[in-house]
């Protein structure tokens, strides 16, 4: 069951706002936007909106308004006595224009109006869950493409190394110092280094390419891409406060919930339509029209062409439909009932969701913290190496060693603070305090009661 986001007052002033990656990266923000009116996702969904509203046309106020319909001709009729006799050729224009409107349908038709505009804002509801989650996406994909490009930075650096190890075992091989059976392993470790660079620009290119297509975008820009991410702050009485918010008010406010809690009033009205089924309805007819009429006799054949004005009051009653009625109402119930029933377990799966989300946080926090510490240690590291190279106590493969050290761990430093902002801003999302649903319509995340 795809879950969504609470939606209240406090998304648009939520404590998450400054906190969110937008926030500690700005290239995002723009992308979160333009992919609204961009991204071939979104135009699909909006599509559906769309598609709604011209249904609340024709199935919702089309039968609350007139009807006009008619038709007219133009031609010649020629009659004439069977057995021979005289003819008659008459040659002229024909119409008939109806007007009917329904006048009492026992509130059927206002109800079904309604039937229709809940499906506009179930679309609306459907629309604003998808973009939650595609912002989600949007935030992954570009925090795991700033990882992806630290990581190639890596492997660069780790093949010039290589390289380096190559020449240096090359010279030696001239000069005698070493066998030629010596230099495969610095061969070996030359390709396999470069092997790995080719995986890495893939995957980076790749990754690049995904996120533009997504956004909506002709192409990222290799410099729009950060070198790295901000160390981020975390708000853990927000947090806490957040997820209180959210088992208070029972997470009845998901877009999910809504969604059921307007279905469950769809079907109320469904109801009340098929109980006035078999119930008398009240119409009125009106009309003009400008007929041919034909009186022959054994001697004459006579045509005139006369015209007809037209009104009335009609009223239908279905008396019996072989238990239409009673299947409808039926299904009406027990759909009411199955929605009802989906509300509920969708609020306790989004409690027990948030509730697993918050205590993930956690996680990820201590995890950044442990790889924060790490590279600390490294980089505390290098700085002392530097300082013994620079006395000559150390090699150039010391310091070279080093810095490839302090590379890994703050790639893997930039991986843990990725960790940490994809599970801070789905923990935002998915209790509803997320800044970014501020660029929908008010009407598509208002509550529905």
């Amino acid at each position: 069951m795809a879950l969504a986001v609470p939606v209240a007052a406090q998304m648009l002033d939520s404590p998450a706002v400054g906190t969110m990656p937008e926030d500690y990266l700005p290239g995002l923000n723009p992308l979160l936007q333009s992919a609204l009116e961009q991204s071939p996702r979104m135009i699909a969904n909006q599509m559906q909106i769309a598609v709604a509203d011209a249904q609340r046309l024709y199935n919702g106020v089309a039968p609350l308004l007139p009807n006009v319909n008619g038709n007219m001709q133009y031609g010649a009729q020629s009659s004439s006595v069977s057995g021979g006799g005289p003819t008659s050729t008459n040659k002229g224009f024909q119409y008939n224009m109806q007007v009917n409107q329904n006048i009492f349908q026992w509130g059927a038709l206002k109800n079904q109006l309604e039937v229709q505009k809940v499906a506009v804002t179930i679309s609306q509801r459907n629309y604003a869950e998808g973009y939650r989650a595609y912002v989600g996406t949007l935030r992954r994909q570009y925090l795991g493409l700033i990882a992806s490009k630290i990581a190639l930075r890596n492997a660069q650096y780790s093949l010039k190394l290589a390289q380096k190890a190559l020449e240096v075992a090359n010279e030696r091989l001239k000069s005698g110092a070493i066998s030629p059976a010596e230099m495969t392993g610095p061969g070996l470790d030359v390709d396999d280094r470069q092997l790995w660079v080719d995986r890495s620009t893939e995957a980076y290119e790749y990754a690049r390419r995904t996120l533009a297509r997504e956004a909506g975008l002709a192409d990222l820009p290799d410099a729009s891409v950060p070198n790295e991410i901000p160390v981020p702050k975390y708000a853990s009485d927000a947090a806490s406060g957040l997820l209180a918010d959210l088992l208070r008010d029972g997470a009845k406010d998901t877009f999910q919930a809504q969604v059921d809690e307007l279905n469950i009033d769809q079907q109320k009205m469904e109801y009340k339509i098929a109980k006035v089924r078999l119930l008398p309805k009240v119409s009125t007819y009106a009309g003009i029209s400008q007929q041919n009429q034909t009186y022959a006799t054994s001697g004459q054949v006579q045509q005139t062409f006369v015209t007809n004005e037209f009104y009335w009051v009609q009223a239908q009653w279905t008396l019996f439909d072989g238990l239409a009625t009673r299947g409808q109402k039926l299904q009406a119930l027990y759909y009411r009932r199955y929605y009802e029933r989906l509300l509920q377990a969708t609020a306790e799966e989004t409690m027990d969701q948030a509730q697993n989300a918050r205590r993930n946080l956690d996680f990820a926090f201590r995890a950044m913290n442990l790889a924060e510490r790490r590279r600390a240690l490294a980089t505390a590291a290098l700085e002392q190496v530097k300082k013994e190279f620079k006395l000559g106590t150390m090699t150039q493969d010391m310091l070279n060693g080093s810095t490839d050290g302090l590379n890994q761990n703050e790639l893997a430093a930039t991986t843990a603070r990725a960790d940490f902002l994809s599970a801070w801003s789905d923990f935002v999302s998915l209790v509803g305090a997320d800044p970014a649903m501020k660029n929908l319509p008010a009407r598509y995340v208002r509550p529905v009661h």
